[in-house]
């Protein structure tokens, strides 16, 4: 028996260690039964096995999975996004990979392997039908165990629950099979070998980046709304939908779980030219059922920029069809770092990047913000507060295009004045991020 069948019997022999006591405590029928069971289940696993694991890809520390034969790829933003070009392990054979599009925040990167054909791949599952208690198989190559040339790692667990919104894991599902560092991109795939989810965090404690029986992977239908998006992006970025203009409360402080309740509609915006009134309950988008709010705003983050989707309204005693497309959530930022400080103190500029949103207003390194658009922000926390207030108020984060009046001090030949300047955001993807170890900045790349 090969290194790779001995490894994967082990892990699912373990099924089995938990029943062989049963006919003792369940009678001999009982534990009969409860043995076969685990049989079959380690027959599934060994069996998946066998067609998951070519197909599964080594990228640079992290994980990824081949989609198609002739070398189309999934792994995470965070583990590829970075870089156009990669060199990338399938079995024993190196390849070039192109990438072809990234999203940045729902972490998922697609590229293209180059003189690629007829290589094993695995399916999608509807992810729409998974359950919670199902049993799913996890493959990575936690913390780099695989070396140069050794087979990635297969671990078992479980569903743990769905729909799990964890900022731009909108949708994602949660599972106990062990999730360690250099399993993101990987596969999480149901018992049949079919792609379930991509695996991209953990839940840790106390600063340990291990398995705490808590990982999150983005659904395959999700990632399946995206796909023509990242095979048109040219390297570029993909972008999610959003719907601006409505105000609603996340935490459905009234008590009421039946649908997404509109607490405010933004004159002008986009949800007031859909159609959408105060005091709606929005209870379906598409076919799919909504609980709250919260719930509204992560099947939301599972629709790429430009979709088209039907609403349904509960409008007093009547129900009410609603049509929108989505526009594309770009964020807004100035293109610009920030000094590195405590909250407390000023938020002061410390380089500006060429041809972004700080540069074309002619903000310089040194300028210390003192107003945006009338408000004073005389510290790094009275900023941040006034962005939520405003995402809040205009039922949406700022996008890139947005234009803010700021107004700065600064000092010029040893005299300070106060400079105002009309600034059109730029994409926050846009800005270079900060290198690993210099704490947080305006912008940029997310926390990996």
């Amino acid at each position: 028996m090969d290194r790779k069948n001995r490894s994967v019997q082990a892990g699912a022999a373990g099924l089995i260690w938990a029943v062989l006591c049963a006919p003792a405590l369940f009678g001999a029928q009982a534990g009969g039964d409860l043995v076969r069971n685990a049989k079959a289940i380690e027959k599934a696993v060994v069996d998946s096995a066998a067609r998951i694991v070519p197909a599964y890809v080594f990228i640079g520390g992290g994980s990824g999975v081949l989609i198609g034969p002739d070398g189309l790829m999934l792994t995470n933003d965070h583990v590829a996004g970075e870089k156009k070009r990669w060199t990338v392990r399938v079995g024993t054979q190196d390849y070039q990979a192109d990438l072809l599009g990234t999203d940045r925040h729902g972490d998922i990167a697609v590229l293209k392997l180059r003189n690629a054909q007829g290589l094993a791949y695995v399916e999608f599952a509807d992810s729409d039908a998974l359950v919670v208690g199902q049993q799913v198989i996890a493959v990575g190559n936690p913390f780099a165990t695989a070396g140069a040339d050794g087979d990635p790692t297969l671990t078992l667990g479980i569903i743990s629950a769905l729909h799990r919104f964890m900022d731009g894991y909108s949708d994602s599902i949660q599972t106990d099979a062990p999730i360690n560092p250099g399993n993101s991109g990987g596969p999480l795939l149901t018992l049949d070998g079919k792609l379930a989810g991509i695996n991209g965090r953990i839940a840790t404690r106390f600063g340990a980046k291990a398995n705490t029986g808590i990982g999150m992977a983005i659904p395959a239908n999700q990632i399946k709304r995206f796909l023509p998006h990242f095979e048109q992006a040219k390297g570029g970025h993909v972008y999610h939908g959003i719907l601006r203009g409505l105000v609603g409360d996340p935490e459905e402080a009234d008590g009421i779980q039946n649908g997404a309740e509109v607490k405010e509609v933004v004159i002008g915006s986009p949800a007031e030219k859909a159609g959408f009134k105060v005091g709606d309950r929005i209870t379906h988008v598409g076919d799919q059922s909504l609980l709250n709010y919260n719930r509204f705003l992560g099947v939301l983050g599972t629709y790429p920029a430009g979709a088209e989707l039907d609403l349904t309204v509960r409008r007093g005693t009547e129900t009410v069809k609603l049509k929108t497309t989505l526009e594309a959530f770009r964020p807004g930022d100035f293109g610009l770092w920030n000094k590195q400080q405590p909250f407390n103190q000023p938020f002061e500029v410390e380089k500006i990047f060429p041809n972004l949103a700080a540069a074309k207003a002619g903000l310089k390194p040194g300028d210390r913000f003192l107003s945006i658009e009338g408000n004073p922000v005389p510290n790094i926390v009275a900023l941040i507060q006034w962005m939520q207030e405003r995402t809040r108020r205009r039922g949406g984060p700022m996008l890139a295009g947005d234009t803010l009046t700021v107004k700065v001090a600064r000092k010029e030949n040893g005299a300070e004045q106060e400079v105002e300047a009309e600034v059109t955001l730029t994409c926050a993807y846009d800005t270079p991020p900060r290198p690993q170890g210099q704490g947080p900045n305006q912008g940029g790349r997310r926390r990996r």
